[in-house]
C-alpha cells in the first residue's frame, strides 16, 4: 500500500515523520529546564515576583492556553498570515513546535512578545505550563489542562493524575477548593491519595507508548482517526512512525486494541 500521498487531517506522511523525530527531544524539555534553571537560581529567581506561579494557566482550556502562548512569543501574527493561508491553529502549533526543535539557531533577546506586553516572567510561567501540559499527554492522553477541567467536574481520578504530572497545579483555584472541601469534611481517604501522588513516580505502564499517545492525541485533533482503517493504523504507526512494536503474534490488532482503549478514555471524559 502507497502511504506517501494520503493526508491525514491535512498533514502529510512526511511532516507527521517530521514530528515523531522531534518527539523524543521534546521529552527531554522539562528535564532540561529544569536543570538549567536550577544551576542558576539566583539568576532566575532575579527575573521573578514573589507571587510568580504558571498554575493559573491550567484553568485555561487548550486552545485559550495556545493563543496566550502564542502572544507571548510574539507568535500572533505569523498565525494570522497562516490562517489567511487555510491553516488552522492545530496545524499552525504542530508545524511552529517542528521548527523550533530543528532549529539550530541562537535565541535572539527577549522583546516583550506581541505588541512587546509581556515579560521574561511571563516567558518562564507559558514555559513551565507548557511543559506540563504536554506531559499530559505523554503520560495520561490528556491534557493537563483538561485533567484540570475534569477535576473541576469532581472527578477525582483526573485531579491526582494532574498532581502526579506537576504538584503546583495544587495552586490553582478549584485544586485549592478541593483540598480545602477534603480538609474541612476529614476526608482520610482522599488526603492518603493526595499524599501518595505526591510521592509517586510514574508507574512504567505510563513511560511506555508515550510518543503513540501524543501522536493519537495529534490525530485526533486533527480529526483524522475515525478514518483509520486497521491496516492502515498498521502501516502508519508500526511500520512508518515506528509508534507501536511489530513484534507478536498480531501487532495490527494489538495497536488497534491500544486505540480504542485510548479513545474510550477521551469519550468518557468529555
Amino acid at each position: 500500500m502507497d502511504n506517501t500521498q494520503k493526508t491525514y487531517g491535512g498533514f502529510s506522511l512526511s511532516t507527521l515523520k517530521k514530528l515523531r523525530s522531534i518527539l523524543t527531544k521534546l521529552r527531554k524539555v522539562p528535564d532540561e529546564t529544569r536543570r538549567l534553571v536550577q544551576s542558576k537560581p539566583e539568576k532566575v529567581d532575579k527575573l521573578l515576583p514573589a507571587d510568580f506561579s504558571w498554575a493559573e494557566y491550567y484553568e485555561l482550556d487548550v486552545k485559550e492556553f495556545n493563543i496566550v502562548r502564542l502572544a507571548v512569543m510574539g507568535l500572533l501574527e505569523p498565525l494570522a498570515q497562516a490562517a489567511k493561508e487555510g491553516m488552522n491553529l492545530n496545524q499552525f502549533m504542530v508545524e511552529e513546535a517542528i521548527r523550533s526543535m530543528e532549529s539550530e539557531e541562537d535565541e535572539e533577546d527577549y522583546t516583550g512578545g506581541h505588541s512587546g506586553l509581556f515579560t521574561m516572567e511571563d516567558v518562564f510561567a507559558v514555559h513551565y505550563a507548557n511543559m506540563g501540559m504536554l506531559l499530559g499527554v505523554f503520560y495520561y492522553g490528556h491534557y493537563m489542562n483538561d485533567l484540570v477541567a475534569m477535576a473541576k467536574s469532581g472527578n477525582d481520578d483526573a485531579f491526582f493524575r494532574a498532581v502526579r504530572v506537576d504538584q503546583t497545579v495544587l495552586a490553582c483555584p478549584s485544586f485549592a477548593a478541593r483540598l480545602t472541601r477534603a480538609h474541612m469534611f476529614g476526608d482520610k481517604y482522599f488526603k492518603l491519595r493526595l499524599r501518595h501522588a505526591m510521592k509517586a513516580k510514574p508507574h512504567e505502564a505510563l513511560l511506555m507508548h508515550q510518543d503513540l499517545r501524543f501522536m493519537l492525541q495529534i490525530m485526533h485533533e486533527l480529526n483524522a482517526l475515525p478514518e483509520l482503517t486497521l491496516s492502515e493504523a498498521d502501516l502508519l504507526f508500526i511500520h512508518e512512525l515506528k509508534l507501536y512494536s511489530d513484534n507478536g503474534a498480531d501487532p495490527a490488532r494489538s495497536l488497534m486494541r491500544f486505540i480504542q482503549r485510548w479513545k474510550a478514555e477521551k469519550q468518557s471524559a468529555t
